[in-house]
């Protein structure tokens, strides 16, 4: 009867054991996220303005990314070597795998945009690019930068440029005879104040476009620069209408782009020495003259192609 009680006793001890829970959780580690392996060459930089430049309050501001392909936000979200550009003022990089903010002080580009208008109140200030994925989440600061700007008062009148001569639409004889016009900026020299982009100097397009924002000037005789900061010159043309385009350029004859250009339509008629006849006007061209130059050539002796063109930076 003991032997029985005893065996019944070891029975129910057995019976009470319990087994460790089982969790379908695995513990936490302190490992942090792998991080995302990137291009070797992959790099953001700030095209313009550059590194201590001075600017106006409003101004341009150009940017791009090296071996990243930009692409717009919510597109291609999985693939780590797209994304778009994001810049923060007066703020350093974004930590990787964390969203980039949106606000007043960081501004998103999630159409895939390369450049855009900035406003700053006068001063120092920092402009931090930061490159991130399709959800916004920052690549970190190995594809960030950041520059200082000094920032001075937008100047009256606002910056433009002009012909001062010819007028549009006049009817000239070749060497076509040119004046410049500029306000709100002032003219320097090429190669001089390069990082001042509230200086420049002219170039003159033959025939063609408006050069985008921080887009070096071609030289050649189509795009003829005028490095000694020269305000006029003659320009020899071929019969029939063309185009001139004024652009200004910064020290290192980068483009202030379309908004710091001026365009006019002139029609070239066969002269010798006549003067230049403005739209509507009754005074008769020159007699006709041989030897017409190609558009954008410019012949020995004039004042276009610049000598000051050493300062030309690639």
């Amino acid at each position: 009867m003991r032997t029985a009680i005893v065996m019944l006793a070891l029975a129910l001890a057995a019976c009470g054991k319990t087994e460790p829970a089982q969790s379908d959780t695995k513990a936490p580690t302190s490992q942090a996220p792998a991080t995302v392996a990137l291009p070797a060459g992959a790099a953001v930089h700030f095209v313009w303005p550059q590194d201590e430049s001075t600017v106006y309050g409003d101004f341009t501001a150009v940017f791009a990314v090296n071996d990243m392909t930009v692409t717009p936000a919510g597109e291609q979200v999985e693939d780590k070597t797209r994304g778009h550009h994001h810049i923060i003022v007066d703020g350093g990089p974004i930590p990787a795998g964390t969203v980039v903010p949106k606000d007043d002080t960081h501004i998103h580009f999630g159409k895939g945009q390369g450049q855009t208008k900035l406003s700053l109140a006068p001063g120092k200030h920092t402009l931090t690019l930061q490159f991130a994925d399709g959800n916004h989440i920052s690549y970190g600061p190995q594809l960030a930068t950041t520059i200082s700007v000094e920032v001075v008062a937008n100047p009256t009148p606002a910056p433009r440029v002009f012909f001062v001569a010819p007028a549009d639409g006049a009817q000239v004889t070749s060497p076509v005879k040119v004046q410049f016009g500029l306000e709100g900026m002032t003219l320097t020299p090429a190669g001089e104040k390069v990082k001042d982009k509230t200086t420049g100097h002219h170039h003159v397009i033959v025939d063609g476009k408006p050069i985008e924002a921080g887009q070096m000037v071609p030289k050649d005789e189509r795009n003829i620069h005028f490095g000694k900061a020269q305000t006029e010159a003659e320009i020899p043309l071929t019969p029939g209408k063309h185009t001139l385009t004024l652009q200004l350029a910064d020290g290192l004859h980068m483009a202030y782009g379309p908004e710091l250009s001026s365009t006019i339509t002139v029609d070239v008629v066969a002269g010798d020495g006549a003067a230049q006849v403005a739209p509507g006007s009754d005074a008769a061209p020159g007699t006709a003259a041989p030897g017409t130059v190609a558009p954008g050539t410019v012949a020995p002796g004039t004042a276009a192609p610049e000598a000051g063109h050493e300062g030309h930076q690639h």
